[in-house]
């Protein structure tokens, strides 16, 4: 009988990282890779993220029981349409994209019934992207957002947790609109303020001699904007109504910092400041520890059980348990 089977579409940081992940352990899957740039895809197979790659789509989703699209937002919907028809009927489908509902929206409108979905976010730190970045611990403490609906099935929902509590990372069950609203404050308006602050400084007149001066402040501070430009537009038309709201917040609060400017009150502006550094140390050590203490994300399932039920295929291993029995 074959083996079951991964298949992750997408071998970028995320993708190849979940690969590198789910092999540091002897395992009873294979995996298998998709990427359009056969670069990816190689260099995938060579850090041995995937058993072996694919160069056509619905060639590496054939006979997957576990589906992963970790792509980004502009390319899911056009993904799912193309494999949507050709999936077994029992493969389980999940995504790793930055926003939800629309994710789960296409999951509604382009896959039968009898495929289950879960969407899914990794919030990962790290400095690069790319699959040369991928590592088996990305995901070690990382919080990971898991948005079922009303009708998600709960084999979806117990898939997504048994990869992530293998991977190491922490689930977070949010609804998807609450998710969304949250990225655009922590995620997608970061970006764009990245995009403002670039656009704002080379728009004047004395760029010329102030790009010479733009040092490691300003190269960190417009960072995001090596992301893929496509991409990024692609999040704020699928999120516009959150990302406008706290663009406008943003904006109350950049007044509120002008008025302390010009009120000159060092105690004020010094007090101001150190709140905020304070917060970020705050956050900092939180997120390295992996502990935040005033808030519930859900009980981890003890470790013990993931190979029983490994990635949600528990049912698969149960149907060759009860063959064999079967058999005797």
């Amino acid at each position: 009988m074959a083996k079951p089977r991964i298949t992750i579409v997408g071998l970028g940081l995320i993708g190849s990282s979940i690969g590198l992940g789910l092999s540091l352990e002897q395992r009873d899957f294979e995996i298998v890779g998709h990427d359009k740039d056969h670069t990816a895809a190689g260099q995938a197979k060579k850090l041995k993220a995937v058993d072996r790659t694919e160069w056509n789509l619905l060639s590496a989703c054939e006979g997957a029981d576990l589906l992963i699209l970790a792509l980004p937002l502009n390319a899911i919907q056009d993904t799912l349409r193309a494999v949507a028809g050709d999936l077994k009927r029992s493969c389980i489908i999940m995504d790793t994209a930055s926003l939800k509902t629309p994710v789960v929206a296409w999951a509604e409108a382009l896959l039968p019934d009898s495929h289950a979905f879960i969407g899914t976010n990794p919030i990962v730190a790290s400095p690069t992207g790319g699959g040369s970045a991928a590592r088996a611990n990305l995901f070690d403490r990382a919080t990971w957002a898991v948005c079922p609906t009303a009708t998600t099935e709960e084999t979806a929902v117990k898939t997504a947790v048994d990869l992530i509590n293998r991977l190491g990372g922490r689930p977070l069950f949010l609804e998807a609109a609450e998710h969304d609203s949250m990225l655009a404050a922590v995620e997608h308006l970061p970006a764009f303020l990245s995009v403002t602050l670039m656009a704002s400084a080379a728009g004047q007149p004395g760029w010329r001699e102030m790009r010479q001066l733009a040092g490691g402040q300003f190269e960190s501070s417009t960072h995001l904007l090596s992301a893929d430009p496509q991409a990024l537009t692609s999040i704020a038309l699928n999120n516009l109504e959150n990302l406008s709201r706290w663009v406008g917040l943003y904006i109350e609060r950049l007044q509120d910092w002008q008025r302390l400017l010009i009120a000159g009150d060092e105690d004020k502006l010094g007090a101001a400041i150190q709140g905020a550094v304070d917060q970020r140390n705050r956050w900092l050590a939180q997120r390295s520890a992996g502990q935040w203490e005033d808030i519930q994300s859900g009980e981890l399932p003890d470790k013990k059980m993931v190979y029983g039920s490994l990635l949600g295929m528990g049912r698969m291993f149960e149907r060759r348990a009860k063959g064999k029995d079967e058999k005797k």
